[in-house]
């Protein structure tokens, strides 16, 4: 129980184990399709760590070549906070979004993130 209100030790996205901070951000089969649209997109075949900070680390490395590094690093952050709100929405208003909602949610936080990101480098100019 926390703040009054009693939590299920499920994972609220697949209720098909307990929920840990790996399970959600990592293993997760609704997580590993958002991880599934940048890795296919970029051609990159990669086994999922077992721990947050491993995959950190293993991104970074697969990012060494990328174009654009800032955006590179954005994407776990852009998959881990969708996820995050949809578990939230899921836990405490009990609204359900169908994973192509939580897909394209995490898609366009990405693009407003790296535009904001691009205009503070313009400014800062």
């Amino acid at each position: 129980m926390k703040r009054g209100i009693t939590l299920c030790s499920r994972c609220f996205l697949c209720g098909e184990t307990l929920e840990n901070v790996n399970h959600l951000f990592l293993h997760c089969k609704y997580t590993q399709q958002l991880w599934r649209i940048f890795l296919s997109h970029k051609g990159i075949s990669w086994t999922m760590p077992g721990k947050v900070s491993e995959a950190l680390k293993s991104w970074e490395e697969a990012g060494v070549l990328a174009k654009d590094r800032g955006r590179w690093r954005l994407i776990p952050a852009s998959i881990w906070w969708a996820i995050w709100k949809e578990r939230n929405s899921r836990c405490f208003e009990s609204i359900e979004n169908s994973v192509q909602k939580v897909k394209l949610n995490c898609i366009l936080l990405l693009c407003f993130w790296c535009v904001i990101s691009y205009t503070q480098m313009i400014l800062s100019l």
